[in-house]
């Protein structure tokens, strides 16, 4: 009786007070589109859904007012699931996620339009701690409630954000199949730190080169897996920053040529990896570079910067169908 009590308040959209320098200021978060409406199961299925932990997520899932319920009850079934009914589970709380994120990020710019909560999300510092805001138990206690729903707080360029926090959600990893323990590894180092930012990359090109490491693995080892169309894209993602972004700081301005460091990385990541599909790739790109003396961009008129350099360019133009040909059969 108490479960079908709460669920007659899931569609009560969450009034949250955020207090500011000046007067206290109400700020309405509705409940992200989709996930407020009643949905019974039809006539005669109650007790079959009672036995099945996936369609109870589901029904859950649809009706949640915040996420930290899906989280609650991920922590009180897991235990009890198989390792195929705890992979089901990942990836449906992952479309919840996908319904629930752009309404509440929608929500918060509505908040963080008011200066002085904008004032307050000020203190927060970085790395990012909640703790640092003073004297707003409300908005604190409020961002508290979306981290213990599996969600982290993301800032591009002085712009807040909320995003799965797929480093907390690992938690699960012991309860699920290897497919999916691997994908929770791959999207928490991106959950952790991005890759690139700014249009830049924003980690070394070791670590990416390790990302890369990881989603090869993942499409070695899961060619079917659940999650591999979806790893093959971020192994793409990641691949043509690594071998492409030169942005700023992979080439000489004056010989436009690739800067030593920058090849070194090549070379060591195929002497160190050499069984690996992307030292085929790696390989590869390091005869073209050979062919043009390290010179990769052509001289532009006035010592400006000239488009690539004919084999250069060509290369560029074939990474994915080189990918393609190594792990799409």
């Amino acid at each position: 009786m108490k479960r079908k009590r709460v669920h007659l308040l899931l569609g009560i959209s969450l009034m949250i007070a955020v207090s500011g320098c000046g007067s206290p200021q109400k700020v309405t978060v509705q409940t992200p589109a989709g996930q407020h409406e009643q949905q019974q199961p039809p006539a005669g299925e109650a007790a079959e859904t009672k036995e099945d932990v996936l369609e109870q997520f589901k029904l859950l899932a649809s009706q949640a007012k915040d996420a930290e319920e899906t989280i609650r009850f991920l922590d009180d079934n897991m235990p009890q699931t198989t390792p195929e009914q705890a992979d089901r589970l990942i990836l449906e709380l992952e479309h919840f996620y996908d319904r629930y994120l752009p309404s509440l990020n929608d929500n918060f710019d509505t908040m963080l339009s008011k200066p002085e909560t904008a004032q307050k999300m000020n203190e927060i510092g970085y790395p990012m701690n909640v703790d640092n805001i003073k004297g707003d138990d409300t908005l604190k206690q409020w961002l508290l409630d979306q981290m213990a729903g599996g969600l982290a707080l993301g800032n591009t360029e002085g712009m807040f954000y909320w995003k799965v926090d797929y480093k907390k959600l690992q938690r699960y990893s012991r309860y699920v199949s290897g497919d999916i323990r691997s994908y929770l590894a791959l999207k928490a180092m991106d959950s952790e730190k991005n890759y690139i930012e700014d249009g830049a990359i924003a980690v070394s090109r070791e670590e990416l080169g390790n990302r890369i490491l990881k989603a090869e693995y993942y499409l070695v080892e899961h060619p079917q897996g659940l999650r591999a169309k979806e790893v093959l894209q971020m192994y793409k993602s990641y691949l043509d920053t690594y071998l492409t972004d030169f942005r700023y700081d992979a080439v000489d301005d004056r010989t436009l040529k690739l800067l030593p460091d920058v090849k070194k990385s090549y070379r060591t990541f195929v002497s160190d990896h050499p069984e690996s599909k992307t030292a085929i790739i790696v390989e590869k790109y390091l005869d073209a570079i050979n062919r043009n003396n390290d010179v990769i961009y052509e001289q532009g008129t006035g010592g400006m910067q000239g488009p690539l350099k004919k084999d250069i360019q060509s290369f560029w133009d074939s990474i994915d169908l080189k990918v393609n040909s190594l792990f799409v059969s």
